[in-house]
């Protein structure tokens, strides 16, 4: 059975969380970091896709009001909001290592199944609903995206766990009602091993063991140096482009819907 790294992060700047998404998806590709299993939080903030479209999504003057600031990430699809409450996680990995997950559909369906199982491991029963998330009866618990690039893939996505869903909703125009998992589990809930849990369900999803382990130098470097064009500003995408195209080819794919 293949070994992929373990990735903890809880960094407090939230454009070194988002930029390391970037730099993480091109040194898998390049082998110059191992593939990956990421679980990390991130401060408040809204996360737009590459392209900026998804700021019809967003109450701009929400955003201002409450300093919450307005950043960027590599992949397609919606707008979405983060805070310490929400656990975000990552899968990224070598394409040839991942031939089972090379259809988007696949890709999908796996981080769904991983993310439904930790779900039913606090009795809740959570639906798949293709390109759109993860559901308890009519509630979102969870988004996700994807990225197929020449030499990695990648799914990435979030799990409302305790978010302050009032800001969530007061920033963003939301096309489902969400709910947190401890708002469903009820206020006595143990969710001490979530992360545990979320972390292996996603190793079986994937068919591989994990290893845990620390960012390496390079990660670090490149993600800082990247630091810049997540910011959603007007000047601040022309690195991130240029990489978006060498990084296509046919069977490149986005897709996301977070809230």
């Amino acid at each position: 059975m293949p070994h992929w790294r373990l990735l903890r992060t809880y960094w407090p700047d939230r454009e070194l969380n988002l930029a390391l998404e970037w730099a993480l998806l091109k040194l898998v590709g390049q082998s110059a970091c191992p593939s990956t299993i990421r679980i990390w939080t991130n401060p408040s903030c809204v996360v737009i896709d590459r392209s900026r479209r998804s700021l019809a999504e967003v109450r701009l003057e929400a955003c201002r009001k409450l300093g919450i600031p307005i950043l960027r990430r590599p992949t397609a699809g919606g707008a979405v909001y983060h805070d310490e409450g929400n656990l975000n996680w990552t899968v990224v990995a070598k394409r040839k290592g991942a031939r089972k997950f090379l259809r988007p559909s696949d890709l999908e369906g796996a981080a769904a199944r991983a993310i439904i199982n930790v779900l039913a491991s606090y009795g809740l029963g959570g639906q798949h609903k293709p390109s759109e998330g993860v559901f308890v009866g009519s509630l979102k618990l969870s988004g996700m995206a994807m990225y197929l690039a020449r030499d990695a893939i990648m799914v990435h996505g979030t799990l409302l766990v305790s978010a302050n869903l009032s800001s969530l909703r007061e920033v963003l125009y939301c096309k489902y009602e969400v709910a947190n998992l401890l708002d469903l589990l009820g206020s006595g809930a143990e969710l001490g091993k979530l992360e545990a849990r979320l972390a292996s369900s996603l190793a079986r999803a994937f068919g591989v063991e994990l290893v845990e382990g620390g960012p390496r130098l390079i990660e670090l470097s490149l993600a800082s140096a990247l630091k810049g064009e997540v910011r959603a500003g007007p000047n601040a995408n022309k690195a991130w482009g240029q990489w978006l195209v060498e990084g296509e080819d046919e069977g490149s794919s986005a897709r996301d819907r977070h809230a």
